[in-house]
Parts: C-alpha cells; sequence; structure tokens
C-alpha cells in the first residue's frame, strides 16, 4: 500500500508541476522572447492553462474526482501538440501559409538539437498530465471509499506555484537587462548565385533580375514563410509585421544583407525592430535554404 500510495503521489504532483511549468513556459516565450503564438498554440493554451488551476484546487479539495476532470483536456491538448508538432516537422499533413491571422503554424521558433520545439515541449507536458492522472487512478485513490484519497498533501501547491513564478520573473528580469551585442559579420558572396541573373554593368550595383519562373517560385516560398506577417503584397500586417514593398529600410539594404536577415531572423529587443515582436529565423520555415531565400528578395525587389 505505502508503494502504491508513492507512486499516486509521484503520479500527481508530477502532473501538476508540469502544468505550471508549461504554463509559465508558454508565457515566457510568448511575453518575455516575443514569439508570436500561432492558432495551434494558443489551442494548447486554452487546454493546458485551465489544468494549472484545476489540478491546484483537486489537490487542496482532495477531489476523487480529479483525474476524470483533467483527462479529457490533457488527452486533446496532446493530440493537438502532436498534430503541430508533426506539421512542423514532416510532410505528412499539407502546411498551409496560416493556420489563422499570424504567423504560420509551421513556423519553428526554436529547434533545440534540430528535434525539440515548442510544440514537442507541449506533447512532453500534456503526457506528463496524463500518465500522472492515470496512476492516479490505478492506484485506486480516485475512489472514495480508500482513505489514501483523503490523505493528499497540500504544502506541494503553493510551493510548486512560488517556484513557477519565482522562476518566470528570474528569467524575465534576466532577459530584460542582457544586452546582446553582435560582432561585424562579412559576408562572402559568390559573383554569381544558380538562382539569380544579375546585371553585367560593373559600374552599377549587381541585382537580381526575375525571370518568371525565379518570380512564381519566390511568390509561392514568400506565400508559405513571410505573408501571414508581411502580406500577400508586402503590406503588412499590423501588430505583426512591418511593410516590406514600401520600405526605405528594406531598400537601403543590400541582397546580402537581407538575405542574411531573413536567414537569421530578428530578436524583439533589436535596435531597427519597430514590433516589438521577434522574427523567426528563416521565416520560421528551418528547411529554408539561402537559394530558396534568393527567390523571395526577387519578390521583395520586384515591389519595389
Amino acid at each position: 500500500m505505502n508503494s502504491s500510495r508513492f507512486w499516486v503521489r509521484l503520479g500527481l504532483y508530477s502532473a501538476f508541476t508540469a502544468a505550471w511549468v508549461s504554463m509559465m513556459g508558454s508565457l515566457y516565450f510568448s511575453e518575455v522572447m516575443r514569439f508570436t503564438p500561432c492558432t495551434l498554440c494558443w489551442f494548447q493554451r486554452v487546454l493546458m492553462y485551465p489544468l494549472a488551476g484545476l489540478i491546484a484546487f483537486g489537490i487542496l479539495r482532495r477531489d476523487h474526482h480529479l483525474p476524470f476532470l483533467v483527462l479529457p483536456f490533457s488527452l486533446l491538448g496532446q493530440g493537438l501538440a502532436v498534430y503541430h508538432y508533426l506539421l512542423q516537422k514532416t510532410t505528412i499533413f499539407s502546411q498551409p501559409s496560416s493556420c489563422g491571422l499570424g504567423v504560420t503554424c509551421s513556423s519553428v521558433w526554436i529547434d533545440w538539437f534540430g528535434i525539440v520545439t515548442i510544440p514537442l515541449l507541449s506533447v512532453f507536458g500534456f503526457m506528463v498530465i496524463t500518465i500522472g492522472m492515470l496512476m492516479v487512478i490505478a492506484g485506486g485513490e480516485n475512489r472514495p471509499n480508500l482513505v489514501g484519497a483523503s490523505r493528499w498533501p497540500r504544502w506541494p501547491v503553493p510551493f510548486v506555484v512560488v517556484i513557477a513564478l519565482a522562476l518566470y520573473a528570474a528569467e524575465a528580469v534576466r532577459a530584460g537587462e542582457m544586452e546582446i551585442s553582435l560582432p561585424d559579420i562579412q559576408i562572402s558572396v559568390p559573383s554569381s548565385f544558380p538562382f539569380l541573373e544579375f546585371s553585367t554593368d560593373s559600374a552599377a550595383t549587381p541585382e537580381p533580375t526575375a525571370t518568371p519562373t525565379n518570380q512564381e517560385r519566390g511568390e509561392s516560398l514568400y506565400s508559405q514563410a513571410c505573408a501571414s506577417c508581411h502580406g500577400a503584397q508586402g503590406e503588412g500586417v499590423e501588430g505583426l509585421g512591418t511593410p516590406l514593398s514600401d520600405s526605405p529600410y528594406v531598400a537601403e539594404l543590400s541582397d546580402e544583407e537581407l538575405l542574411a536577415l531573413i536567414r537569421d531572423g530578428r530578436a524583439a529587443d533589436a535596435d531597427d525592430n519597430r514590433t516589438g515582436l521577434a522574427m523567426p529565423a528563416r521565416g520560421g520555415q528551418s528547411e529554408l535554404s539561402d537559394e530558396q531565400i534568393g527567390y523571395i528578395i526577387l519578390v521583395i525587389r520586384n515591389w519595389q
């Protein structure tokens, strides 16, 4: 009985901790790192955030119905998170240019070790909660006729909440105080790209000229990687991305500088960031090559 009670407690408080870590982690990414959540991210938040309060109150009330209240949220959230991850990392599902107003649902904000993205972290969070609740059910402590169910310790609840809030606050303060200085980078660009045709006039600044095929490729890639934030025709989207079609800033950038900007992204606190939102590297499309970015540049230059 003592061994069973240990595993039940482990599942219960692991689920509670996972809910709070997931909630504060998602807030850190959006409110501190300024990563704009996509539609699927919001759906997962709608399912995760209530669990942080629901599990807390369930433990405080020692409610034997808690697992049955939590599992519908965690199972549905886990399914959405798995779908979101597959949308990012595979071609099983078609990848829409946008899953709603805002960044694309296939955008990759973080890509740790080439595997770990935000949806995968969400998968782990929902999975821990699901397994934890199943452990409570398997241990029989969801049944009110057992004495063990009435002995859930209450003290871990405020402890976990305080720790989660403290970690979030510490990271927010650290991010606010951190100054990032990037060294000057000299980019060596070949005199000719296989995907661009340059003017042969040596006195003029080399500028790419679009062929119909390259223009069509660029429009398709722009629609996938850039349109949801910068508009279908580069007109910009209020609160998300600045205009590209009539931008003095973009016009002053060389093709090499523009390529580097798209490839590396831009931090929310960058000096030239006017939206206060982070721009994902490669438009959130981690597989986008420099050659494909070159096609996108052709489209942007054509507007100008």
